[in-house]
């Protein structure tokens, strides 16, 4: 098995919930960090989804602040999807982990 850590996305929030990465065939994705930083002066809310499930639910980010958020989360069917939606284009995210291919 080959496992590769890799940056998963980087990039600012959309307005609107927006795929940005989907597990590819014969892989299993383990999310390890999510890290958010609001580049603005206002609060701005973040949404995580991985899959089905929402893993940070509009949770306030303060202005020029950021949240980090450390996990082992398995994302084994392809095609399964992180979705990311926030208030405010203020929002950076990043969130990496390793992709296990046999």
């Amino acid at each position: 098995m080959a496992n590769v850590p890799k940056k998963l996305f980087r990039g600012v929030a959309s307005t609107t919930l927006t795929g940005v990465y989907t597990v590819p065939a014969d892989t299993t994705t383990i999310i390890t960090n999510i890290v958010v930083a609001n580049a603005g002066t206002s609060s701005a809310s973040i949404l995580v989804k991985l899959g089905a499930i929402t893993l940070i639910p509009n949770t306030p980010v303060p202005g020029n602040g950021m949240i980090t958020l450390d996990v082992t989360q398995v994302m084994d069917v392809a095609g399964q999807l992180v979705e990311v939606q926030g208030t405010s284009t203020s929002l950076g995210v990043h969130i990496s982990g390793v992709e296990v291919t046999a």
